[in-house]
């Protein structure tokens, strides 16, 4: 049976006060060796239980509403100091101009991916090794 002094629904927040609440249940548990004074769960014990459940019920959908409400808020913030970060690096319309970039790096890939490399490295070789001599030797 929960009594109304115990913290029922509630989170704790040191390690002392859940040690201090567990003594607490302890001491309010029943014996295995006190078989005598037993008595049948009357119906009204049973609605009380069932009030008590529903309360701590009430009270996790509460806190889960303000967690929710929370993470709502943490990702708007989010989302408007990326908005803002990107005005800031990229001026006017900057996800337009992230999007030109995205899409020109997209093109110039499928170009590069067209080319005969192999003979443009081999025609090139030569003219960026003579440009290193250059300036080694300068």
């Amino acid at each position: 049976m929960v009594t109304e002094t115990s913290s029922a629904g509630r989170g704790f927040d040191t390690e002392e006060e859940l040690q201090a609440h567990l003594g607490i249940l302890e001491a309010e548990a029943p014996s295995e060796s006190a078989d005598t004074d037993v008595r049948p769960r009357t119906v009204r014990d049973v609605q009380e239980d069932i009030a008590v459940v529903r309360e701590e019920l009430e009270h996790l959908r509460a806190r889960l509403s303000i967690v929710a409400q929370q993470a709502e808020t943490a990702v708007k913030s989010r989302a408007e100091w990326a908005n803002a970060s990107a005005h800031v690096q990229l001026g006017d319309y900057p996800w337009l101009k992230l999007a030109g970039a995205m899409a020109s790096a997209f093109v110039a890939t499928q170009v590069v991916k067209k080319l005969p490399l192999g003979s443009l490295v081999a025609a090139a070789l030569p003219l960026v090794a003579t440009s290193v001599r250059r300036r080694i030797d300068n």
